[in-house]
């Protein structure tokens, strides 16, 4: 798993508007009724205080103590209660809530075999579970632009340690997990438009508040540069889209 610890929750949240507004579309088209909801990989707030605000009683957790920080004092008074989690070591409370949703953690994992199965086992009967997540599709994409800017002169030994570490989890295999776990399947998996930027200096500042967090942190004041040269040569080789997937599974 890529080093997570290194988001700042203020670079996310200026930059994955979209993000924020594809998980609300996502959980409403589970059906927003109130009730327990777990937030798994909570980013920067948005999405927890929103649901909370419409009745939800939820456990956010993410494995950044940025995000974790902030999105506790942005769901101040509401009730949440936040924890510091490794998605891979996920514990929940078993078939206690009535949505788990999980936007834009399963690509950072290696191994999603653990979380796929707690999260299936925290739902309520009639429980949602809610998932989007990037590169549900396997193909050759712009990881390999970015791994080869990484190797270049000028970046290789400062991050050699830092591999690019965005994963492949094809949304067939997901979505048969999930089948395994007892689920049924109530919206098959669906690419969204990524709806990236086309202009580097914007799409650079993107990738560093997520994709590249780690890179970049490890940079310093050359991470612009990096960001930007990354974006640059995807923009060119025409590897803009994530093949962002979504896909909603309901226990029985």
């Amino acid at each position: 798993m890529a080093e997570n610890h290194v988001w700042r929750a203020e670079n996310y949240r200026s930059s994955n508007t979209r993000q924020f507004r594809t998980a609300m579309e996502a959980l409403e088209l589970a059906g927003l009724r109130g009730g327990r909801l777990a937030d798994v990989g909570c980013g920067s707030g948005e999405i927890t205080r929103e649901v909370a605000e419409r009745g939800y009683t939820v456990v956010a957790s993410d494995v950044s103590p940025s995000m974790v920080e902030a999105t506790r004092q942005l769901c101040a008074g509401l009730p949440v209660t936040t924890t510091l989690q490794d998605a891979r070591k996920l514990e929940l409370d078993g078939k206690a809530f009535d949505i788990v949703h999980c936007s834009w953690v399963l690509h950072w994992l290696d191994d999603i075999d653990h979380a796929l199965n707690e999260m299936a086992h925290a739902l309520a009967p009639g429980g949602a579970l809610v998932l989007q997540w990037s590169r549900g599709r396997k193909i050759r994409d712009g990881s390999d632009i970015v791994e080869e800017v990484i190797n270049r002169p000028r970046w290789r030994d400062r991050l050699a340690a830092i591999p690019f570490a965005m994963r492949q989890h094809p949304a067939e295999e997901v979505a048969a997990q999930l089948e395994g776990a007892g689920l049924a399947i109530e919206l098959p998996p669906t690419e969204l438009d990524g709806g990236f930027p086309a202009e580097p200096v914007a799409l650079g500042r993107i990738m560093r508040a997520a994709g590249l967090a780690a890179q970049a942190d490890a940079l310093g004041d050359d991470a612009d540069d990096f960001v930007t040269e990354v974006a640059t040569e995807l923009i060119a080789a025409n590897t803009l889209n994530p093949h962002n997937t979504r896909l909603i599974a309901r226990q029985g």
